[in-house]
């Protein structure tokens, strides 16, 4: 607050500073304004500030320490009451209460605030206020219909599953949101191990809300954002990236996925929020969504591994610890039904609950979940007190079911996937092995089961390097093997793959195998692209061979027939016309 204390009380009326006046020890006679306003600063910044600080309350003392200690010296009206669960009070009977000697109004700059000659008096006694605490709970609390998901297992099975089929299946995108089609959305739920958190139930209507597709929406766009996968015409195909990605750990991946998530600009997760409508009105309506990630993640940074949060005590964690952000510039634009009557700009109609909550919600179930993060525990948004209430209040809301699809969500726990991701833990061991398959690889390149049963990595092995045979057995392929290693996969993790999972050393033959494909793909390599060119005759390519400066730049391969890099096409065009006067048309 870039005023002293003089300037601060010289913006009160003198009702105010009589009021002020009589929280002093020992009250001033004056009655005119310029004493009153002399009277108050000696008092301030005299050697009686400790004991005018020491006869507050708690929660005013609070204040204060709080204001003190903020690098601008303000007062956040909005964070204190989410740290201490209420406001301190600035007025008794309509009157300056004794916490109005400390803290002042700034009409120019709209804030609370310490005045500076103030501030840096505390600064020499008042200590710092404690950092905000987020609660947990050892169980979510029991309530009808709620589910839980553990969700490290279901994410690095969903991983593989997914990336496996953009190499097998027509995953297609609609138009350029980068979005998976219905269809494919279909497609891919089915295929999910353990579905998707919620079924798909067709609406009986275009009114009728549904809550859809949460994974299935999640995972092509995660795939895109982490430059995993990418669109070739309206279909959706593995990069290169996303090839090397099979045969990487899965935490790896998924951290990766996570951390290019937060600042992808495919797509706003407030989007979602389907009966917010408004969102894509002509100017800047939305904030910038990786500001609005970066918070969250920072808040789910200080949250304990393993705890079960409430997603109000986390909401409530935010804004106390001051990671407070923005999702929208211009409430007036967005709406519930009807643009003039159902608009969120009026009073109460753009709360935190509203906006900032169901944005939290939509990242943590939709991408922090789908990833294998945090662990849910949630109810069905769509039954009686099955999500949030908040919004039954606001116009146009009558006919909803629900605000957000997210709005079933209770509880979330950071997993040791999460600890890992978020950078609170360093290293990540999977709850259990990556496939519990037991092998038995013979000579012949044979390879049956010998226990358990082969699970999503396993298929995904045999499928990249082998050919099925009866009786549930494989052979690794020389063709296929050349086919995969010429699109990047890593043939080391197949024998790494084998090795793990067969209880004796593998058979030479394998290793031989590995070795001959390996040298194998790389027998004949890639060096450029090249044009055919057609003379009119034998003389003619002769000619041009044999030129000193075009035969660098060109070879005979046929009486008539020239072969040119198409990097140095150019070059030899101008080069034919400046020294033999002659033409190349297409």
């Amino acid at each position: 607050m870039q005023i002293d204390v003089a300037e601060a009380l010289n913006l009160l009326c003198v009702d105010d500073l009589k009021a002020l006046a009589r929280q002093l020890p020992v009250p001033p006679l004056a009655n005119r304004k310029a004493e009153l306003v002399t009277a108050i600063s000696c008092a301030l910044l005299g050697p009686g500030l400790n004991a005018l600080w020491e006869r507050l309350d708690a929660l005013s003392r609070s204040a204060v320490a709080e204001a003190a200690h903020e690098y601008r010296g303000e007062f956040l009206a909005q964070q204190f009451p989410a740290k201490y669960q209420r406001s301190p009070a600035f007025k008794e009977s309509n009157k300056p209460a004794a916490l109005g000697l400390f803290i002042y109004r700034h009409f120019a700059e709209r804030s609370l605030g310490i005045p500076t000659d103030l501030r840096q008096r505390l600064l020499e006694f008042v200590p710092k206020p404690a950092s905000a605490q987020i609660q947990t709970v050892a169980e979510p609390e029991p309530v009808p219909g709620l589910v839980q998901r553990q969700t490290e297992l279901d994410a690095a099975q969903e991983l593989a599953l997914v990336l496996r089929m953009l190499e097998t299946e027509r995953v297609t995108l609609g138009g350029k949101t980068g979005v998976a089609s219905t269809a494919s959305q279909r497609l891919l739920l089915a295929k999910l191990p353990a579905g998707d958190f919620y079924p798909w139930v067709e609406p009986a209507n275009k009114w009728e809300q549904h809550i859809g597709p949460i994974k299935a929406f999640a995972w092509p766009l995660l795939l895109q954002a982490g430059g995993l996968a990418k669109c070739v015409g309206t279909r959706l195909t593995l990069t290169s990236a996303g090839i090397k990605a099979m045969s990487v750990a899965p935490a790896q991946t998924l951290r990766l996925l996570w951390n290019k998530w937060l600042g992808n600009h495919l797509l706003d997760e407030f989007s979602r929020v389907e009966a917010i409508k408004g969102q894509k009105s002509a100017g800047r309506v939305m904030s910038a969504a990786d500001d609005r990630r970066d918070a969250i993640e920072q808040a789910l940074q200080d949250c304990p591994v393993s705890q079960w949060v409430a997603l109000p005590e986390f909401s409530r964690f935010m804004q106390a610890s001051g990671r407070d952000f923005v999702v929208t510039h211009d409430p007036w634009k967005l709406f519930i039904a009807e643009r003039q009557y159902g608009s969120l700009g009026y009073e109460g109609s753009h709360t935190w609950g509203l906006l900032q909550h169901r944005y939290i919600l939509a990242l943590l179930f939709e991408y922090a979940a789908t990833l294998g993060l945090i662990d849910v525990a949630y109810t069905d948004p769509t039954e009686l007190e099955g999500g949030l209430e908040d919004f039954r209040d606001l116009w146009g809301a009558d006919e909803l079911t629900f605000l957000s699809r997210y709005d079933g969500l209770r509880f979330f726990r950071i997993n040791a996937l999460g600890a890992f991701v978020l950078g609170l833990s360093d290293t990540y061991q999977s709850p259990r092995p990556a496939s519990a398959v037991g092998l038995r690889v013979l000579p012949s390149l044979s390879i049956g089961v010998s226990s358990g049963a082969l699970d999503e990595q396993a298929r995904q092995m045999f499928d990249t390097w082998a050919v099925q045979l009866p009786d549930d057995l494989w052979r690794l392929d020389r063709s296929k093997a050349l086919v995969a290693l010429e699109k990047g996969y890593d043939i080391q993790a197949l024998q790494a793959f084998l090795q793990d999972h067969t209880t004796q050393d593998l058979p030479e033959s394998v290793a031989a195998f590995v070795a001959e494909c390996r040298a194998n793909a790389l027998a004949v390599k890639a060096s450029g692209v090249a044009t055919l060119l057609t003379c009119c005759d034998a003389a003619t390519a002769a000619r041009i061979a044999a030129h000193p400066k075009l035969s660098a730049l060109c070879w005979c391969v046929e009486p008539k027939t020239l072969v040119v890099r198409t990097d140095r096409l150019a070059k030899f065009r101008a080069v034919l016309s400046q020294e033999l006067g002659l033409g190349l048309v297409a």
